[in-house]
């Protein structure tokens, strides 16, 4: 019985087999040599479809639009942000809505199938298991904290920027926290034998605000941002807010990818603009939770904002910013 053929043939592997069929080799050898289709070939080579059009039905985003989410995402990864499904959904979401492009997607942003369907087309992304955060931080050693240091400082000097470490003011951590609006209960007085006792409270138990921090090592701090769960705020909650303090919603009230971004692009860097930072600035984030959207890596890149991921379940040893809250 024949093997089947691959359908998730690369565009470059295409044109290979294509190329050889040019050099006289038989479409039924260049199918078995290259694992596609021979039918495919076949059309391929007649014209009767175009090279880089695949079967079915057209794709959202174009190819070059897809061509720049995988080159993003190859790149981000070599400096420590794993883009994972939510993330790459979000940077699609924000793609279309900038484009204003209509689609079939609830609220702009893709789902399983449009994912799946991503990976199949790009066979040089994979879905790679993380460590577990418990294990990793239990086996972490000084050695790779200390190399890890090793290869920023390398990095540093390599595109010269090692001037950045002598000035705090460009130095910045950031990190979020979340309050709970109803708190756990605490432990009281109450009469012996007495089974129940309660705490009255206005909110529900799991309801949360997101607080998101930044400062930097001269012990600046720009305004934080402030997340609800809300679908809409409240206008009395608008009116207590501070000046220049950002105001985000969503679902559930903790950061998302578009949340992240418009604290990044319209609260952190005009703080950075009116209190006259030279740029380019580092700014470390948690690889972890950093929310990381393709339009976020675009906007630092062109802004003078060295996105730098702490080092991967390590957090609690390099997390500088929690003696702030103390």
């Amino acid at each position: 019985m024949p093997s089947k053929k691959n359908k998730n043939y690369s565009l470059d592997t295409l044109k290979l087999a294509l190329e050889a069929i040019r050099n006289g080799m038989p479409v039924k050898r260049a199918s078995r040599e290259f694992n596609i289709p021979k039918t495919t070939l076949h059309s391929k080579f007649h014209g009767k479809y175009a090279i880089n059009c695949s079967a079915g039905a057209p794709t959202i985003l174009t190819a070059e639009e897809e061509g720049t989410l995988v080159k993003w995402i190859i790149s981000v990864s070599r400096v420590g942000f794993p883009v994972d499904r939510s993330q790459l959904l979000d940077s699609v979401r924000m793609l279309l809505l900038k484009k204003k492009r209509e689609n079939p997607f609830k609220d702009n942003r893709p789902g399983r199938h449009w994912y799946e369907g991503f990976l199949r087309r790009h066979p040089e992304i994979t879905r790679r298991m993380t460590q577990n955060l418990v294990h990793s931080r239990a086996t972490l050693t000084e050695v790779q904290i200390r190399n890890w240091f090793k290869e920023l400082e390398q990095y540093f000097h390599d595109n010269n920027l090692t001037e950045i470490l002598y000035d705090p003011r460009r130095i910045y951590n950031t990190d979020e926290s979340a309050f709970f609006l109803c708190p756990k209960g605490k432990k009281v007085l109450a009469m012996k034998g007495c089974r129940t006792v309660y705490n009255h409270t206005a909110n529900d138990e799991k309801e949360c605000i997101t607080t998101l921090i930044t400062g930097n090592a001269a012990g600046d701090l720009p305004p934080p941002m402030v997340m609800f769960a809300y679908e809409r705020i409240p206008q009395s909650i608008v009116a207590l807010m501070p000046d220049k303090w950002g105001l985000g919603k969503s679902e559930s009230g903790w950061m998302t990818g578009e949340s992240f971004f418009e604290y990044v692009s319209n609260i952190f860097h005009p703080w950075l603009i009116r209190n006259n930072i030279p740029l380019p600035v580092i700014f470390y984030v948690d690889g972890h939770k950093s929310h990381l959207t393709m339009h976020l890596s675009n906007f630092c890149s062109d802004n003078g904002i060295i996105l730098i991921s702490l080092f991967p379940n390590a957090t609690h040893m390099l997390q500088w910013l929690w003696i702030i809250w103390i």
